[in-house]
């Protein structure tokens, strides 16, 4: 989300102060001149210290600065002269997406939105992020949807921020559908690809996130995050030998790195030694690397200390309540436990998150039957049959 220049709302103002020096100031900033167009915008302000073409000018060129007081006051000065245009409200509302702040930038996109922001799909797409973000998913897809099909300015945007909503409502599929085109447009943006492999191993399609990963690792030698993903995504697909190497690129990327820490007791794990690797993602865990606590669990849960192994999964959870396999594990300690609400609502969420898992269907047809739900759980139940059966024909 870059900040543009505001060259329509200029142009429309510059007869009303210094024509010229205002003309002046806009051609300096077009040609990459910032010292001299903030020159140039000041000394109008010295003849009119009302000028909104002045105020705007200089709050696109702090805001690219990240001097988000200085941006503020000037498009805060833009919208007080003209309160009507759209423009001031717009580019506030920017520097309060950059600042994180994102109830504020939603409501000053609505107000530009009201006004008629002349570029209403990228103004949409803008406020449907500044939504998702605050928590208002559904209103951040009614929003996208108002925009209708993109076109090219603002496509690979569009389809992003479609992504991350839909994942904010568990819609996986469609979140998932909506990042493939995302990086179709965009596929230098590694952001997309660490959304994409992470929500596939999120819902358990481990497969496809490693060929991903290995799409992107190639894509982006230098890039951490994608070499951490690498690592992660090698491990969980159990024929796959590239451990070592996702090790080997992530101590080149980031060698001081705790994700080092765990990617090495990855590899322990695939060679079996157990005690090494727990004590590689212990030292992770200490260190903040949240991908940690569930392989934590996983070992303890597979050494028969159960207690450890609930202790750590609900520490995955805090960190990531986005995966399904730890809704599972932990829908499967609420029902061992006979609290059968949590168990029924944390493995409904693992089944919309991982609809090809047969264990999580299985599970949830037990705790349908405590609920005395007997069509569900028999439904629930067929479709883990119906699962294991094309998991042992395509075995054959």
């Amino acid at each position: 989300m870059k900040l543009l220049f505001a060259v329509a709302f200029v142009a429309g103002y510059l007869p009303a102060l210094q024509p010229n020096v205002l003309e002046q100031a806009e051609a300096a900033f077009r040609a990459g001149d910032v010292n001299r167009a903030s020159t140039l915008a000041r000394q109008a302000l010295q003849q009119d210290a009302n000028a909104p073409a002045a105020h705007m000018i200089l709050g696109v060129i702090a805001a690219q600065q990240q001097k988000w007081v200085a941006a503020g006051r000037h498009f805060q000065t833009v919208i007080r002269v003209i309160p009507q245009d759209p423009n001031g409200y717009f580019y506030l509302g920017q520097a309060k997406l950059y600042q994180k702040q994102w109830a504020e930038a939603a409501t000053l996109f609505t107000k530009a939105l009201e006004r008629k922001y002349p570029e209403r799909e990228r103004l949409l797409v803008e406020l449907a992020f500044a939504e998702n973000e605050a928590n208002q998913s559904d209103k951040a897809l009614q929003h996208l949807a108002e925009a209708g099909t993109p076109d090219a300015s603002v496509a690979a945007q569009y389809y992003a921020v479609s992504a991350f909503a839909n994942a904010r409502v568990r819609r996986y599929r469609q979140a998932l559908e909506a990042i493939n085109k995302a990086l179709e447009r965009e596929p230098a943006n590694p952001q997309h690809w660490d959304f994409l492999i992470t929500t596939l191993i999120g819902t358990d399609q481990m497969t496809a996130a490693l060929r991903e990963a290995i799409r992107a690792q190639a894509k982006f030698p230098d890039n951490g995050d994608i070499q951490y993903l690498f690592a992660l995504a090698s491990y969980y697909v159990a024929e796959s030998p590239l451990n070592p190497l996702a090790l080997r690129n992530l101590r080149e990327v980031e060698p001081d790195s705790p994700r080092v820490l765990l990617a090495e007791g990855l590899l322990y794990r695939k060679q079996g030694k157990t005690d090494e690797a727990t004590a590689r993602f212990l030292k992770a865990a200490a260190r903040g690397v949240e991908d940690s606590h569930l392989l934590l669990a996983i070992v303890y849960r597979e050494n028969g200390d159960a207690a450890a192994a609930e202790r750590e999964y609900r520490l995955a959870e805090k960190s990531n309540p986005h995966n399904g396999q730890v809704l599972l594990e932990l829908g499967k300690v609420a029902l061992t436990r006979g609290v059968v609400v949590e168990a029924v609502s944390r493995l409904e969420r693992a089944v919309e998150m991982m609809p090809d898992n047969s264990s999580a269907h299985y599970q949830l047809g037990l705790a349908y039957a405590r609920a005395g739900k007997k069509a569900e759980s028999a439904a629930q139940l067929n479709a883990a049959r119906e699962l294991d059966k094309k998991q042992s024909e395509l075995q054959k």
